[in-house]
């Protein structure tokens, strides 16, 4: 039975750095609610449609509570943290891309090219729609640190309020996927709901990464497309070993129950698990500790659609994998699915592991081939 790979948490020197403010906020220092970024734009500017900003950080940082952000069409090499409520709107995922090559966001306290981490302010809808993001960067000390390339992340959220939706954007391939495949989407114990619809996440070793604990929040992926997604060795292992590709992972490491719902999704292209489902992990938030993580998981995986290739036959894949560790449940409601996985990939599986399982499977028609 292969070792099942996470990400590891960004270290806790990394957490002080952020949940210390790196970032400084301006109170809303453009009387507008609606603000223009462009790539022929200035920060010198009003930010008005007939002058508008250059840099999307200028933007969120000085535009009120609330406000829509609209940036043109063109490449951005740019990264960009929300730390307050707004529509941040491209003018399509084939029109405005936000590019991450070689700026190193951990040296500004956040984690990915597009990030959210609205704690301390006023809470609300936070919206993010219409890019393509891509080429997520980080240095290769950095990797050592278990800090890792991830396109955009909703990261400790702890703001009840808040509400977060992505939607019509496209994940692309991290800057170095030799070194490390990278992560589309990414959340972490957030309490803020969180949404991922209409979209596509290709390119990288994990589509999606739905990691933390149950504080209250929830996650819905549906009618997103995880494509190409590539195989991870290298600084993923620090050994030789490869891993193959992940499409969806709902991983508890923390006290309580992790929501999750995963419904319409395609997972189609690649050579690896579609749906992963863990509860506990030997490792990451509790590495060195005398047995896995404490953590639940109740997850509904409904109506998605699996084309996989095969793996290697050590690699167990599977199209949806549900794993309970000891002293953790996994809840799993597993109706609807349908598709194929070559051989020796099977369907459905339940490892077999020390904690309590409860799951349902309803019509699922997932053809080995």
């Amino acid at each position: 039975m292969r070792r099942r790979f996470i990400m590891l948490t960004v270290p806790v020197a990394a957490l002080a750095f952020s949940a210390g403010g790196a970032t400084a906020h301006a109170a809303g220092s453009i009387g507008t609610t609606t603000v223009y970024v462009s790539t022929t734009g200035s920060d010198s500017n009003p930010c008005t449609r007939a002058q508008p900003c250059a840099t999307l950080q200028y933007a969120v940082d000085n535009a009120p509570a609330g406000a829509t952000i609209n940036v043109g069409a063109g490449k951005y090499n740019q990264t960009v943290n929300i730390t307050k409520p707004l529509t941040l709107a491209g003018a399509g995922a084939s029109k405005t891309v936000i590019d991450g090559s070689n700026i190193d966001t951990g040296s500004k306290g956040y984690y990915s090219v597009v990030s959210v981490q609205n704690n301390t302010g006023a809470g609300g809808a936070i919206n993010i729609k219409g890019f393509t993001i891509d080429n997520a960067f980080v240095t290769a000390l950095e990797v050592t640190q278990s800090e890792f390339p991830i396109d955009l992340s909703v990261y400790n959220d702890s703001n009840a309020a808040d509400s977060i939706r992505v939607s019509n954007v496209v994940l692309g391939a991290v800057q170095d996927t030799a070194d490390y495949g990278g992560i589309g989407f990414y959340t972490f114990n957030d309490v803020a709901p969180v949404t991922f619809t209409d979209s596509t996440t290709t390119g990288n070793f994990q589509g999606a990464l739905l990691e933390g604990g149950g504080i209250g929040g929830s996650v819905t992926v549906t009618h997103v497309d995880f494509t190409r997604l590539v195989p991870c060795a290298g600084a993923c292992s620090g050994s030789s070993t490869v891993y193959p590709a992940e499409g969806l992972f709902v991983l508890s490491d923390q006290p309580g129950t992790a929501n999750a719902t995963i419904s319409h999704n395609s997972f189609h292209n690649y050579a690896g698990d579609g749906i992963d489902a863990s509860a506990g992990y030997s490792g990451g938030n509790c590495a060195g500790s005398a047995g896995p993580c404490t953590g639940n998981v109740n997850v509904t995986e409904a109506s998605n659609t699996f084309s996989l290739g095969a793996c290697a036959p050590t690699q167990n894949c599977a199209a949806i994998h549900l794993d309970a560790q000891a002293g953790n449940q996994l809840t799993a409601l597993i109706k609807n699915n349908k598709g194929t996985v070559h051989r020796p990939d099977q369907a459905i599986v339940e490892k077999t592991d020390a904690g309590v399982y409860s799951v349902t499977q309803i019509d699922n028609h997932i053809r080995v081939v």
